[in-house]
Order: structure tokens, then C-alpha cells, then sequence
């Protein structure tokens, strides 16, 4: 019996980073981001060009803005993204920061300053987007110090752009110096601290709170870690993705008990996700649970669509489940 138990806890436990690094990849996902391009006066921009790209991996998206300087994107992935705003007679301007990969995001401002009015720190070069550009390939290829020193030089010549520290930190993460990562977290969330009430990215704070629990978590310092998870959560108790996302830290780091906390804390805000209560089966097969287990692959194929693929792993989880004595 003991040897069958760890037989099924191994085969699951690979069977359930596979699945996530599906609904990982590459950017996709069903998060949606709305946004508004405005000139100094607050007058709509219309025609003007949005590109949204991605930090980590090689995928971009572009529109135009309407009449209303308005513009949108749908079917997004969870990641840090640049959005550039770019149309004849303006300096183009650029902002970063995190999108949800599963719900909806905060509205984007976006201000465009005309050429030839002075205020030469609102836009960004083409050499130094070049240079983002390029730090961003090198990060893509694994050459984490390569993309470091670039990303270092385009802060240098844009402070005022904190959010690009995220840049650093993230590196800095790849390359195991997590103390340095987590300098360049709380710098960033300095900047955001920094910033009225009004215009504050909560959702950005709680995502680089759980960065840096994340940091910590991997020095195996589990206190840190979870003090800075709490944070988040507290900051944005709402966020069904950020749960969910905690949930996948704590998986990886084999701290199951906190994985089944966080997995129950996303089914508890978003109950009709299928998603969540397969991941909390294979959570369940991991401490042995086997009824447990059963009786979230059920609830995945009671509220899923019947061609949901998470639908037909669970189908494929219970066979295989109840094969074994």
C-alpha cells in the first residue's frame, strides 16, 4: 500500500506542473485590459498606436485608439508587459507593470506630450526603447547578467521610470542573488508608495509583495515568505489569480498544506473556476488524501464545459485513480 501511494503522489504531482506550464505559456490567457490615451490637457487621442508586449517571452499585441483615445485587449496572460503609445506629432510614451492572466485589469492612462513642448523626461527615446528592447531578448535567451546591465543603463537614464526596477529584480531572481532582487522590489513598491491615493497600483503592491515572498521562499526562509504572502493577500483579498498564483509557489516548494490554504482561498473568491479544484485534487494526492482528491475532480467536471481540458484530465485522473487498490 505505502509503495502505491507514492506511486500515485509522484505520477500526479508531474501530471500537475505539466498542466500548468500549459496554461502558463507564452501570454495567453483570459485577462482583459482597457486603457485611455490623452494629450497634457486631457483631451482624447485618437489613431494613436498601442503596442503591448511582454517582458519574459517573445509576444505582442498592437491596436489603435478609437475616438475616445480609448483602446482594449483581451485574452491576456499573466506577466510584466510594456505598453508604447506612438503617433505622429507626439513623443512616445511608454508605462509598465503586471497583468492578471485570468480577470479583468485596472484602467490604463496613458499622457502624450506634443514635440516641441518641453518636458523631455515624459517619453523615452528610440535608443533607450531599443535598449529595453534588447535586455528583454537577453532575458527571453537565459543571459540573465547580460540583460541586467542593460536594464540597469535604461534606469540610470529614466529614474523617474521605478517600475522598470521590476526589470532588475527579476533578474536578479534568475540569477540567485535574491537579497539584490529584493532590494529592487521595495524600491519599486517606494515609488509606488510614493504616489497619490488616487493613481496607486494595488495590485501592483500586492504582486511585489508576493515577489518578494517568493525571494524569501527560496532561501527556504518560510517565515519571511509568508509574511510577505499575507500581505498581498491583505492588500487584495479580491484577486482570485494572486491566490491562485500563491498557491503555485507554495506547490512548487512542496509546502502542501499552505498550497491547499491558497487553492481553497481561490475556490472561496471565484467558486466556478474549474481550474483551482483540479489543482487542489493533485494538492490532495500529494498528502495522500485519495476522497479528497476524488471529490474536487468532481466538482471540476460538475461546473466545467464538457470539452474544458481540465474537465477531461479529471475524467482521466479518477480512471487512473481508481485502478489502483
Amino acid at each position: 500500500m505505502k509503495g502505491n501511494k507514492f506511486v500515485i503522489c509522484a505520477f500526479f504531482l508531474i501530471l500537475s506542473f505539466s498542466v500548468y506550464a500549459l496554461y502558463s505559456q507564452e501570454g495567453r490567457g483570459s485577462g482583459r485590459l482597457k486603457g485611455v490615451v490623452v494629450d497634457e490637457a486631457g483631451n482624447p487621442i485618437e489613431g494613436a498606436k498601442i503596442t503591448l508586449e511582454y517582458l519574459k517571452f517573445s509576444y505582442t499585441k498592437t491596436t489603435v485608439t478609437d475616438s475616445k483615445g480609448e483602446w482594449a485587449f483581451i485574452g491576456l496572460g499573466l506577466g510584466e508587459v510594456t505598453v508604447e503609445a506612438e503617433k505622429e506629432g507626439f513623443i512616445k510614451s511608454f508605462i509598465q507593470f503586471q497583468v492578471s492572466g485570468v480577470s479583468k485589469n485596472p484602467m490604463q492612462k496613458i499622457v502624450m506630450k506634443r514635440i516641441g513642448e518641453s518636458s523631455p523626461a515624459t517619453g523615452i527615446s528610440d535608443s533607450s526603447k531599443d535598449l529595453l528592447l534588447q535586455g528583454n531578448s537577453l532575458f527571453d535567451e537565459g543571459r540573465f547578467a547580460a540583460a541586467l546591465a542593460l536594464y540597469q543603463e535604461f534606469v540610470n537614464t529614466y529614474p523617474q521610470l521605478y517600475k522598470v526596477r521590476l526589470n532588475l529584480g527579476n533578474c536578479f531572481m534568475e540569477l540567485q542573488e535574491y537579497d539584490k532582487a529584493i532590494a529592487e522590489y521595495q524600491k519599486v513598491l517606494e515609488g509606488v508608495n510614493a504616489e497619490p491615493a488616487d493613481k496607486r497600483d494595488n495590485k501592483l503592491m500586492a504582486q511585489l509583495y508576493a515577489s518578494i515572498g517568493d525571494a524569501y521562499l527560496r532561501q527556504d526562509r518560510f517565515k519571511e515568505a509568508e509574511e510577505y504572502f499575507v500581505k498581498s493577500m491583505d492588500i487584495d483579498p479580491s484577486d482570485y489569480a494572486l491566490a491562485y498564483n500563491v498557491a503555485e509557489i507554495m506547490m512548487n516548494a512542496n509546502k502542501v498544506d499552505e498550497a491547499i490554504r491558497y487553492y481553497e482561498m481561490t475556490i472561496r473568491i471565484k467558486p466556478d473556476w474549474p481550474k483551482s479544484y483540479l489543482k487542489l485534487g493533485y494538492a490532495w494526492l500529494n498528502k495522500g488524501e485519495k476522497q479528497k482528491a476524488i471529490e474536487a475532480f468532481n466538482k471540476v467536471i460538475e461546473i466545467g464545459p464538457p470539452d474544458d481540458p481540465d474537465v477531461v484530465q479529471a475524467e482521466e485522473v479518477i480512471k487512473q485513480i481508481s485502478k489502483i487498490k
